[in-house]
């Protein structure tokens, strides 16, 4: 049973045929599958369907697909449905569902003679060039494609899949959404495993479609599987409370593998944050906009706004931090230099994620303090700015790409470093900006680090990766230095040293 439900009530006459529908096609269904096929078919007085949208999330592994299958075969050769639509974020994802379903087809005698006494002809399938379809002797079709902006431009659907929809921009929703409103019977199906903010750039529909279920949206059919806040993620019976595919063997998702990934979680940050979102489905969504309202931010923006200061004299030990939103939209540069024990922040002027001109910003304030260049410059590689590396790399500057260890380190750094007073920073209207939307995340009580939502806080990521590479490569005050690099940044061992005095950059 799913952890989060919601069942409308209605007729389950055709969810039942559909189940056995999907029997005599050859289907193998677990009883979760069945009995969320059952569920999407429940209908009205009217014989239309309860469920206008369908809402189901389910760790990776547990054949999902499967339900997909036999709602597709159940709609056109049951339902009299002409005309569906299968999307998904990746093409691969989409060429295997049309596989598995013309798998179905093809090997059934009677799926393939079905409308032998009305029409000519067998259901053929099309491949090939992105335009991937099955099409039936009766005229139905069932199209299966990659989101784009223009996917089904021109159509009008009964059933509209989005398949995968962790990452499902608002320009191609909004486009795709509209494939169902000329029909009256129309059904569209979420279903994916969780969205994770951190990583999925687009995950804001799938979590609002998600809010709007478990607030009891109307004609909404929803089902999750995922851990309670007082599941421990390492017990054998969370696992299965969260796959309800988990197997000793056979298809589905392997009691061994949630072992070992549990045993690796355990060991790890990174893994751990993979094993909680794919493996057991604990998402990592983007909230309600009711949830930011009355928000308390992390620190006190009068103190904040007290904490405005410049270097005053010279000093030679900076690093530069970068911050990128989820979505590659928004951008900051941030250096953070030491005057005696005090981190003193300055940020760029830019705040548009652009790597030509970003990598541009970081090659400037390198030469431009030659004598003495930033020590390190740190970024979390997730997302968008992974992209730096290479560009920044031809320009012989290596940047120190932080895991989510470090990640997590870099907030713990920053925010003990506030409290005992120890940070200031150049007044940009940014910092008070990003701190009033700003929240904090965890994993289990650890790993703390910045939840990524609400708004721009790449300041304060790029702020919190320059103060953790300060504290890794240079030490408060004074240093006697002997040597220059050839390399102008460093990943590793020691911090870059210069013989000479100069004052650090400021933005």
């Amino acid at each position: 049973m799913p952890r989060l439900s919601l069942i409308p009530e209605g007729d389950k006459d055709r969810g039942d045929k559909a189940v056995d529908f999907a029997r005599w096609c050859g289907l193998t269904l677990y009883p979760w599958q069945e009995d969320f096929l059952r569920d999407l078919c429940i209908t009205d007085e009217s014989d239309l369907w309860v469920a206008r949208n369908a809402v189901g999330i389910v760790p990776r592994q547990n054949g999902k697909g499967e339900i997909l299958v036999a709602r597709e075969l159940a709609g056109i050769y049951l339902f009299g449905e002409k005309t569906i639509f299968h999307s998904a974020h990746f093409m691969d994802t989409a060429i295997d569902a049309q596989k598995r379903l013309w798998e179905v087809i093809e090997s059934h005698d009677g799926l393939m003679s079905w409308w032998e006494d009305e029409f000519p002809g067998v259901p053929r399938r099309t491949t090939g060039n992105g335009k991937e379809a099955i099409s039936f002797p009766n005229g139905a079709m069932i199209y299966f494609r990659t989101r784009t902006k223009k996917s089904g431009r021109g159509l009008s659907v009964e059933l509209l899949v989005l398949d995968e929809c962790f990452d499902l921009p608002k320009e191609i929703y909004n486009a795709l959404s509209k494939l169902t409103r000329a029909q009256e019977n129309a059904q569209t199906i979420y279903i994916s495993s969780p969205v994770n903010i951190d990583e999925h750039a687009h995950g804001a529909i799938f979590s609002a479609r998600r809010w709007a279920a478990i607030d009891g949206a109307p004609r909404t059919l929803f089902k999750e599987w995922s851990p309670g806040e007082d599941d421990d993620p390492f017990d054998q019976s969370t696992w299965a409370k969260c796959n309800p595919s988990m197997v000793d063997s056979g298809p589905g998702a392997l009691l061994t593998d949630i072992s070992d990934e549990a045993l690796a979680a355990q060991k790890s940050s990174v893994m751990l944050d993979s094993f909680m979102v794919e493996t057991l489905g604990a998402g990592n969504w983007v909230p309600r906009d009711s949830d930011l309202a009355g928000h308390e931010p992390l620190v006190d923006l009068g103190e904040w706004g007290a904490a405005v200061g410049r270097v005053t004299h010279d000093v030679f030990s900076s690093t530069l931090g970068v911050g990128v939103t989820p979505d590659g939209v928004g951008a900051a540069l941030v250096v953070a230099a030491y005057e005696d024990d005090v981190v003193v922040l300055s940020a760029h002027p830019l705040t548009a994620f652009d790597r030509g001109v970003l990598v541009d910003a970081i090659r400037l304030a390198t030469e431009a303090n030659a004598e003495c260049p930033p020590l390190a410059v740190a970024f979390d590689p997730s997302g968008a700015a992974s992209t730096l590396t290479q560009p920044l790399m031809k320009h012989r500057i290596f940047p120190e790409e932080m895991s989510g260890g470090q990640v997590a380190q870099s907030y713990e750094l920053f925010m003990r470093l506030w409290a005992e007073g120890k940070v200031r920073h150049d007044g940009n209207p940014r910092w008070v900006d990003a701190w009033r939307v700003a929240t904090e995340r965890s994993r289990n009580g650890r790993y703390r680090s910045l939840e990524r939502f609400g708004g721009d806080i790449s300041i304060l990521d790029a702020a919190m990766a320059a103060t953790w590479a300060l504290q890794e490569y240079a030490e408060p005050g004074d240093v006697r230095v002997e040597e220059t690099s050839k390399k102008k940044f460093v990943g590793s061992a020691r911090a870059i040293r210069s013989t000479s005095r100069a004052k650090v950059l400021q933005f």
